[in-house]
């Protein structure tokens, strides 16, 4: 896959909100992704980024997932955070879908360093966030850095993806981040697999959907899933929410 030719493709294609018709989706333009990020919390993020960068600490990552096309197994910290996290303004997307739609359930599969984890949890501090990493020493690294920086309503759990969702018990989430296990058919697996732990509104929040072709292709079939009558691109993740009372339709969103 050529990065750059997609980039261009996602360009062209990207909407304003102006050129969107369906309510749902403009407010998730003109509103939620119009929100601005605090002063505090910026502050806070850059903290706990200029401790993770400063990190000495050279940790043996175990891949349960597709692994990573720039690191070895033994990695620093400090580029874990460099290539694997959720900082900038996809740390903030996090940050104010939470904070706009307010979600009581949240499910993170792929905690990584908990940068991604610390801004869910930052958008809405009372909600019931689960973090699943697979990593025993980056769950460490994560519990040790940004486990402090939050409250009791969040569980960080080290277990694999699957290991975890065959004992998920009955119960609804309203937002559901999967970032982690970057190939294409785990991913349409794992969206499946939690169908039925979703309801009509809950967002489907899919990172690295341009990774590789798998993933992209994967991302392609979600889309046109019949279930899903929402999909929204914004180049890096990609959105999807079932709202079978709404007629299905693609956006792509500059952001």
């Amino acid at each position: 896959m050529n990065i750059v030719t997609e980039y261009i493709k996602y360009r062209w294609n990207a909407k304003e909100r102006h050129g969107i018709h369906s309510p749902f989706v403009y407010d998730l333009s003109d509103k939620c992704l119009t929100l601005e990020f605090p002063k505090a919390l910026r502050q806070q993020r850059n903290n706990l980024l200029k401790k993770l960068r400063h990190s000495k600490e050279i940790i043996r990552v175990t891949d349960l997932g597709a692994g990573s096309m720039k690191m070895d197994q033994k990695r620093p910290v400090q580029k874990i955070l460099k290539y694997s996290s959720s900082q900038g303004k996809w740390g903030t997307l996090l940050y104010k879908l939470c904070a706009f739609y307010q979600p009581q359930n949240i499910l993170e599969l792929g905690s990584s360093l908990g940068i991604g984890t610390w801004h869910l949890h930052k958008g809405n501090p009372t909600a019931s966030l689960t973090s699943i990493e697979g990593c025993p020493e980056t769950w460490r690294i994560l519990n040790t850095y940004i486990g402090k920086s939050l409250n009791d309503q969040v569980k960080l759990i080290n277990s694999s993806f699957d290991e975890y969702l065959k004992k998920l018990t009955p119960q609804n989430f309203d937002l559901i981040f999967i970032d982690g296990h970057h190939d294409g058919d785990a991913l349409k697996r794992y969206v499946e697999q939690l169908m039925p732990f979703s309801h009509e509104e809950t967002l489907f929040l899919l990172d690295d959907i341009r990774w590789s072709q798998s993933m992209f292709n994967a991302w392609n079939t979600l889309k046109s899933d019949p279930q899903f009558h929402v999909s929204i691109d914004l180049f890096r993740m990609g959105i999807l929410v079932k709202r079978p009372f709404q007629e299905k339709e693609h956006f792509t969103l500059k952001f």
